[in-house]
């Protein structure tokens, strides 16, 4: 249970984010470990004074749920760190590691000292630092399976040439992007390592403005006040990533929201919506939310207003780009809108702090803020053309990976929709089952599915008996495993298909076969695929060998409906602890687990 002095904390940052309340929510970092929020390992390298963007990235890793442990490594110390097996960073066993460099330290060459190379030199100078990166990773690699983030270089500030400069990729500015380039092709060698792009992120708050050149020479502190917020925090949306922290749901407002004006009162052809501005800005507004859509983000409605009014535009407005198909589910009457939020959630079966709530109304805002606290709350500016900005900064839908079930998302839970109405004309729930027509796919993944598995260990919170998360290299680690199984399950029915859904991950020692990991899409739940899983399991273990299954529950926030599963499946206690329970069950030769008989089960790739 949070005190209240965390509370107020993480709600000042909310209401007010700034690199103050950032730092006062830092200095609580070691209260929360008492508090039960989950341990987080950070190791920093670096090659600039990086002390001032710590207190960012620990207070969002607190408002995250996190308990951070911080260790930044020596001054320009990356590769001692790297190399030497017993360094402090491989005794730190971090779960991520974050390489901080700034151009001018890794190459005077190429940003103080670029008209004195030859055209050839300039090509060495690069592979130099693209081979010692390579040499870095190598070296990480042989020591831990630790996601790494590196930073890309930004671009200077004035080019050596001036306008002569952009006229020629021999020069200053493509050498650095050819630089960039290159390393971004050297990463593909290594699983779990990835960019942070500086070079983004000092163009959108400007180069000069980014720079602090007084801190610089006077302590290599080279970033500014106006951008040690956005770096921290470009940081920090690695972590939330790679914690199964992104939020899944945008819901938004209508009225002076989606377009300008009340439809209610200035009807479909008084609102402001269109090619000129403010129309415009909202436009580009629903643009970017249709972008989010096509990204597997879910899309709802809240909204108080009349539902015909709130439709009528979506179905026959000639400029909006959102339709009424875009939408998995809404809530458009007179209520308040925690409520309504409340709602949402249920209906789309995810949690509540899977919600990003869009409003341009004060009161509204702090209402939900004050009611649920779990939701992520974007109180829109009056300044309509910034509402983009505002809806993309905080990058609250940033994933590590983009797969062929994302882009079908927001359609499956269209397809939901359908079944829940088959559900109401079925004369049992048996018979409902039996008339969808299901079919599982189960077996071991492909290499093609493995960025899925991987974010399905990465999403899942609610059905995930133990909420271990998985890089897209643990997956493959454990595939090329002799000693773990992973099997992947996908299912169709009528209506749809619904694509990779299910997950387990099962460890053989000896006799024992143990669960490592079983998970399952809630979209998928109440049909039976967690049988199909268990039943493979079951099957599998027994042509191996093994004589006993084992399986564990730790608790997590979100996880209690799957605190009674492994009894369900007819296993025995076999221990208890605060973390959670320990079951297990007898494997017996002339014993077998059926699959449903409602679904048409397939096994592959064995």
């Amino acid at each position: 249970m949070m005190n209240d002095e965390v509370l107020d904390a993480i709600a000042r940052v909310k209401i007010e984010p700034t690199y103050v309340t950032y730092s006062a929510l830092a200095n609580l970092a070691e209260a929360v470990v008492e508090q039960g929020f989950e341990p987080y390992r950070i190791a920093v390298l670096r090659n600039y004074t990086i002390e001032p963007l710590i207190p960012v990235i620990k207070g969002e890793a607190v408002r995250l749920g996190l308990a951070p442990d911080v260790y930044v490594g020596d001054f320009d110390a990356i590769a001692e760190s790297v190399l030497n097996s017993t360094s402090q960073l491989y005794k730190h066993k971090p779960d991520i590691i974050l390489v901080a460099q700034w151009a001018e330290t890794v190459s005077p060459l190429l940003t103080t000292k670029f008209l004195t190379l030859s055209t050839q030199q300039v090509e060495d100078e690069v592979a130099r630092i693209v081979d010692t990166m390579e040499y870095w990773l190598s070296a990480i690699r042989s020591n831990c399976d630790t996601p790494v983030v590196v930073n890309n270089f930004p671009l200077p500030s004035f080019a050596t040439l001036g306008i002569l400069d952009y006229q020629s990729e021999s020069y200053q500015i493509h050498s650095v992007l050819k630089l960039n380039n290159e390393l971004l092709k050297l990463s593909k060698k290594f699983k779990d390592v990835y960019w942070l792009d500086a070079l983004g992120l000092f163009s959108r708050v400007g180069n000069l403005a980014a720079f602090d050149e007084r801190n610089w020479h006077a302590a290599r502190a080279p970033i500014s006040k106006h951008a040690l917020l956005p770096l921290g925090l470009e940081y920090a949306k690695f972590i939330r990533a790679l914690r199964g922290k992104t939020r899944k749901c945008l819901v938004l407002d209508c009225d002076n929201t989606l377009w300008g004006g009340v439809v209610g009162e200035d009807g479909l052809d008084g609102i402001k919506l269109g090619n000129t501005y403010p129309g415009s800005s909202f436009v580009s507004f629903q643009q970017e939310c249709v972008n989010l859509y096509n990204r597997g983000v879910i899309l709802a409605l809240c909204s108080k207003n009349n539902e015909v009014d709130v439709l009528e535009v979506f179905r026959n407005h000639p400029d909006s780009v959102l339709k009424e198909h875009h939408f998995s589910a809404w809530q458009i009457n007179w209520d308040d809108k925690a409520t309504n939020l409340t709602r949402i959630a249920e209906e789309l079966n995810i949690g509540i702090d899977s919600l990003v709530f869009v409003d341009d109304n004060v009161f509204e805002c702090d209402w939900v803020r004050k009611q649920l606290p779990q939701v992520e709350v974007v109180n829109l500016s009056k300044e309509t053309y910034h509402y983009c900005n505002e809806l993309m900064l905080s990058g609250y839908f940033d994933s590590l990976t983009f797969s062929g079930e994302d882009k079908k998302r927001s359609q499956m839970y269209v397809s939901d929709k359908q079944r829940k109405q088959l559900l109401k004309t079925a004369s049992s729930f048996e018979d409902y089952l039996s008339g969808l027509g299901l079919q599982a796919e189960i077996g071991r993944p492909e290499a093609k599915d493995v960025p899925r598995v991987s974010q399905l260990t990465q999403k899942t919170n609610q059905f995930n008996v133990t909420t271990r998360r998985y890089t897209e290299g643990d997956i493959e680690r454990f595939l090329a495993s002799e000693d773990t199984e992973i099997f992947s399950l996908k299912l169709a029915d009528r209506i749809s298909e619904l694509g990779l859904i299910g997950v387990a991950i099962v460890k053989y020692q000896n006799d024992v076969a143990e669960v490592d990991s079983l998970l399952m899409s809630c979209r998928a739940l109440g049909r039976g695929a967690e049988d199909v899983l268990m039943s493979l399991i079951y099957k599998r273990a027994k042509q191996r060998g093994s004589t006993k299954l084992v399986g564990t529950y730790l608790k997590s926030k979100k996880n209690s409906q799957v605190a009674d599963f492994y009894l369900k499946q007819g296993f025995e206690l076999l221990e208890e602890s605060p973390e959670g329970t320990r079951w297990g069950q007898t494997i017996e030769a002339n014993v077998t687990k059926d699959y449903p008989k409602w679904m048409t089960v397939k096994e592959t790739n064995f």
